[in-house]
């Protein structure tokens, strides 16, 4: 019995964001001015931070469901 698939939507959300930092980065040899740099700081750079700490705790949260999964099968055979 799987509780959850973590893994596959941390692999599309890790790709969707080298996918839009590459856009941004193609979009930003474009559009220099204050706009872009605000738009920057305020949006885009906070987000690579956001994405690796969210990341991190999918893992362990996947960690956890894993191991509960193990405890759960392996009391399922015990009874």
């Amino acid at each position: 019995m799987r509780i959850c698939d973590l893994h596959s939507s941390t692999i599309r959300l890790a790709r969707a964001a080298k996918d839009l930092r590459e856009q941004w980065n193609a979009t930003s040899e474009h559009w220099k001015d204050k706009n872009h740099d605000d738009f920057d700081a305020k949006y885009v750079q906070p987000i690579g931070p956001e994405i690796t700490l969210l990341l991190a705790a999918v893992s362990s949260l996947g960690e956890v469901f894993s191991r509960a999964e193990r405890e759960l099968e392996d009391r399922r055979f015990d009874d």
